[in-house]
């Protein structure tokens, strides 16, 4: 039977999953993350200024509360399933299921972004080689070419999670070696003028306000997905030592590799209005040449196609769990016969992010944002809840400071969701805002609907 046809229970014990190891699995949260400065370029928009300070601030306010969260709870509850079964355990079904059914949205909208960046690094890579001007203008040409990382992906995803973090491994160096040319090449401009790559600080004839708005959404969305993969920790090597050390390495490289490439960016490029998707092949040739331009230009792709794989890996768990206590059809436990991966729950997920990868970068890293917030918030009050009902458990790692801390990582998540959406509904993304809370009141009414026929 064909590996993306849809499959009965298969009849044999499915393949024993492969564990993954640590440098794997930092390779695969980095990619959850981050995927290196591309998507990054947006930010620019709001301002030199303001985005390298969104940069440096938005980590300590909005992923380190997520990411310490996700080093506690995964470390200390490693199950498939990840955050629904915190959430399940300590607040109970109704709240697993609203905030797994917010992830899964939040997976369909946010993985197809891939394409969408991958498509528009094609057409840098096309103009870079003088064969074509590019199509970033044309919607339905960038679909089209995005729909080419779809397929592979998926099936990387098949074949299961030491797959896809050994891949990511690879994709994550041939990412950064680029970029550390770049940077190593154009530093010696940004300190010769430091101050001038900061300036202005937000685009002339904007409010700070208007620029906070456009660039917090961007950058929410570049250090989300800390815990996507708590979804497959069962399929880790011990976890509750990996997990944690993992989350701690990844997060100076996300950092790094968001600021120091943007630094020399911003001294070859300071033309704020150029900075849009696509943009670094430019900013390498700049430096480095055409050699350089075209080196980065492929790291683009590499860069969609990785986060297109490990996003995925922790988003098809989701349908599974929920199945798997009949809340989604049956037919989403099945599992492949060889590898013994959700194969069914992996081809649907698929199929949502083709469908919803032909729409702009903006508009899906807002209704991203809001999804993915909502569920963090539930995550973060599973947290407090289960230190306070379950305060013997064994925790490999544990947030230090207490229950101020607790809320302290509760309220600064809040604080900038509040500001994001505040911010953004005063612009002209006010339709993508309401939008986005009509998907998130999707989640109570696929509760009360899924539990009453399970009852």
């Amino acid at each position: 039977m064909p590996a993306f046809a849809f499959l009965p229970a298969p009849k044999s014990k499915p393949a024993p999953n492969q564990k993954v190891q640590l440098a794997p699995l930092v390779a695969a949260i980095y990619f959850c993350v981050s995927g290196g400065p591309h998507g990054l370029e947006p930010l620019m928009q709001s301002g030199a200024g303001m985005g390298l300070l969104l940069i440096l601030i938005t980590p300590l306010i909005w992923a380190i509360p997520t990411a310490f969260m996700t080093a506690e709870l995964a470390s200390a509850i490693p199950a498939e399933g990840g955050y629904y079964v915190w959430i399940k355990r300590s607040l109970g079904d109704r709240w697993a299921a609203c905030a797994a059914w917010w992830m899964w949205l939040y997976s369909w909208v946010d993985v197809a972004i891939y394409p969408v960046l991958f498509a528009s690094y094609v057409s840098a890579l096309l103009s870079q080689l003088g064969l074509a001007n590019g199509f970033a203008d044309d919607p339905l040409r960038k679909w089209l070419v995005g729909l080419v990382i779809i397929v592979p992906m998926t099936w990387l995803n098949v074949r299961g999670a030491k797959s896809v973090g050994k891949t990511s491994l690879v994709l994550g160096g041939v990412l950064l070696l680029p970029f550390a040319v770049m940077v190593a090449l154009g530093l010696p401009k940004v300190l010769a003028n430091p101050a001038a790559v900061t300036q202005p600080f937000v685009p002339t004839g904007t409010t700070t306000q208007s620029a906070l708005g456009a660039g917090l959404f961007v950058v929410m969305w570049n250090y989300l997905g800390w815990d996507s993969l708590s979804t497959v920790s069962a399929e880790v090597d011990r976890p509750w030592k990996n997990f944690p050390k993992a989350i701690f390495i990844a997060m100076p490289l996300i950092v790094l590799s968001y600021l120091l490439p943007t630094l020399v960016g911003l001294a070859v490029v300071p033309e704020l209005g150029r900075w849009e998707e696509g943009l670094w092949p430019e900013i390498g040739e700049a430096i480095g040449g055409t050699g350089l331009g075209i080196w980065i230009a492929i790291t683009g792709m590499a860069s969609a196609a990785g986060l297109f794989a490990a996003t995925m890996l922790g988003a098809t768990r989701i349908p599974l769990v929920l199945a798997r206590d009949h809340l989604l059809p049956e037919i989403l436990t099945r599992t492949h016969p060889r590898f013994g991966t959700p194969v069914n729950a992996i081809l649907v997920s698929a199929c949502a992010y083709t469908l919803f990868s032909y729409s702009s970068f903006e508009n899906l890293a807002v209704v991203d944002v809001v999804l993915y917030s909502s569920a963090i918030l539930v995550e973060l009050a599973a947290l407090i809840v289960l230190r306070r009902k379950e305060p013997e458990l064994e925790r490999p790692y544990r947030i230090p400071g207490g229950y101020p801390v607790l809320a302290l990582f509760f309220l600064m998540p809040a604080a900038i969701i509040a500001i994001a959406v505040y911010s953004h509904i005063q612009e002209e993304g006010r339709h993508v805002i309401w939008w986005s809370i009509a998907a998130m009141a999707l989640a109570p009414i696929f509760t009360f609907s899924a539990m009453r026929k399970r009852a």
